[in-house]
């Protein structure tokens, strides 16, 4: 892969399922359904540049849960040691899978402007996901940071393309940063 090839984060490593490499993935995305097609994902060892290829040996769902064996993790003690390893895919092919015209990724919201109705609360500096919801970090203009819930009841709007996210903060969110 060229230096400029983009990867898309979909996920890490979480435990050992079964005694043969096979694992279960903590997955940053809603449907794991287009993962299960995949033919290799990507890690970028520590402390390395490069990309290394992992080839998909098995994939499936199992209880809502991707579980996946790759060459790279031959055994249950391998897989061990790479809990927490960041899984990467080319991002043009998870771009292609998305079949809703609204999808998008949770690294796209980084950068954005926050907006709360006329007024500017900063730039999301980051997406965290949780059991309940997401959280968006705001970074302030003053360099100081807070979250917001990523629900239907904050998140107004989102515009990729003007790089704004409007949302509608909870009465008192930004004072109890302070």
């Amino acid at each position: 892969m060229s230096e400029d090839t983009e990867y898309c984060h979909i996920g890490s490593v979480q435990k050992p399922h079964g005694i043969q490499g096979d694992f279960v993935v903590f997955l940053e995305s809603d449907f794991p359904e287009w993962l299960v097609r995949q033919k290799r994902f990507f890690v970028q060892p520590q402390g390395q540049k490069n990309w290394v290829p992992w080839q998909v040996l098995k994939a499936r769902l199992h209880q809502g849960k991707l579980v996946l064996k790759l060459d790279g993790l031959a055994d249950r003690t391998a897989v061990e040691a790479a809990r927490g390893t960041p899984l990467y895919v080319l991002e043009e092919e998870a771009r292609a899978a998305a079949e809703d015209p609204d999808f998008f990724f949770n690294s796209d919201l980084v950068g954005l402007e926050m907006w709360d109705g006329p007024t500017a609360m900063g730039e999301v500096s980051a997406v965290y996901e949780m059991p309940a919801h997401n959280l968006i970090e705001v970074t302030r203009p003053d360099g100081k940071t807070f979250l917001v819930p990523f629900t239907q009841e904050h998140v107004a709007d989102i515009d990729l393309e003007q790089g704004r996210l409007q949302v509608t903060l909870p009465e008192g969110l930004v004072d109890i940063n302070d």
